[in-house]
């Protein structure tokens, strides 16, 4: 029997585990009440994370297109 931190007792049994890329690492980040407000009204998902998260990538994706 194999003995893994990750993983079940059958082989190929519990979770896969990420790459290192891959894995949501957590950031601190200081906003005004008024920023917060306004990516709780426009961002898309369940947490301020997310619709955080989502507003990023939409500016991001914006940025490279337009070649800034």
């Amino acid at each position: 029997m194999v003995n893994n931190n990750w993983g079940g007792y059958r082989n190929g049994s519990g979770r896969v585990p990420l790459d290192i890329d891959e894995k949501k690492k957590g950031v601190q980040i200081y906003i005004t009440q008024k920023t917060k407000d306004e990516i709780l009204e426009f961002g898309e998902g369940n947490s301020l994370s997310e619709k955080a998260v989502e507003l990023i990538h939409a500016e991001i994706h914006k940025r490279k297109k337009s070649g800034e």
